[in-house]
Parts: C-alpha cells; sequence; structure tokens
C-alpha cells in the first residue's frame, strides 16, 4: 500500500449584517437553516433541545460533499459555535465567531479542513475560491432573510 500523505487548508472569510448578534444567532442552526437556505437538507440525529446545541449531532449528503456527519463541539450563544464535520474524504473543524459591531455582528467564518483519502486532498485544490464564493452567497442568504423574513430564491 502506497504512504498516504494527508493535505490541510484553512481558509477564512468575514461578513458584516445589520442586525445584533441576538438576532443573527438562532438563526445558525441545523433546523432554523430551513429557513433561510433554499438547498439546506439535513438529518437530526440528536439534539435534546430539538435545535442547534452543544452535543447536536445531524447529517448531511450534498452532491459535491457526499454524506458527512456534524457534531457541535462549541456551544457559546451570540460569541461562538463550533462544529466537526465528517465525511469519507474529509474532516472539516468549522468554526463560525460573532463580535458587536456598531448595531450590527462581524461573523468570521473558517474552515480547517484536513483530507483523509486523495480525493480529499484533490478537492483541497479548488477549496479557496468554492469556500469564497459559498460565503458571499451565504451573506446574501442570511442577510436577505433577516432584512425581510423571507428566503432568497
Amino acid at each position: 500500500m502506497a504512504a498516504f500523505t494527508p493535505g490541510h487548508l484553512t481558509v477564512s472569510a468575514e461578513m458584516f449584517l445589520d442586525h445584533p448578534a441576538e438576532t443573527v444567532w438562532p438563526l445558525l442552526c441545523p433546523v432554523r437553516e430551513y429557513d433561510w437556505i433554499a438547498h439546506w437538507r439535513c438529518e437530526l440525529l440528536h439534539s435534546e433541545s430539538g435545535v442547534n446545541e452543544l452535543g447536536c449531532v445531524f447529517r448531511t449528503d450534498f452532491p459535491d460533499h457526499g454524506p458527512e456527519v456534524w457534531l457541535t463541539s462549541r456551544y457559546e450563544p451570540c460569541k461562538r459555535l463550533e462544529f466537526v464535520r465528517t465525511g469519507p474524504d474529509r474532516v472539516i473543524h468549522f468554526v463560525i465567531g460573532l463580535s458587536p459591531e456598531g448595531d450590527g455582528t462581524r461573523l468570521t467564518w473558517t474552515h480547517h479542513v484536513t483530507a483523509l483519502t486523495e480525493a480529499g486532498n484533490d478537492g483541497l485544490a479548488g477549496k479557496p475560491e468554492a469556500f469564497t464564493a459559498q460565503m458571499a452567497l451565504l451573506e446574501r442568504m442570511l442577510g436577505h432573510y433577516l432584512d425581510t423574513g423571507d428566503m432568497l430564491t
């Protein structure tokens, strides 16, 4: 068997939303994302409260990533949210930091990605550009929902 060398990459993006963290925070939840992300689908596997919380576990299966299991590993309301997200080809330590800025909130989204397979290594090549595009879209969708109460389609 040939030796495998896992690649690792960290990508980060910031967004500003003209809404307080107390309004933004509840929407950063696998259940509430159905309200504002049109393509969002997940299977909630464990939650005592029925929404996101420390120890929440859910599964996604998006065509571009395949099946992944997510675990909420840090949960500091209105400040910091972390997930461990794992699938067949990669593990992501996903961090969302929230900080007040005037009447709004600055969010910093960071993915620490480690490949588990050669396919995972291959996926690292396009990750920075794909992440930037994904975060810009999420900012538009979340901002639109916060401003209007309607999902951006």
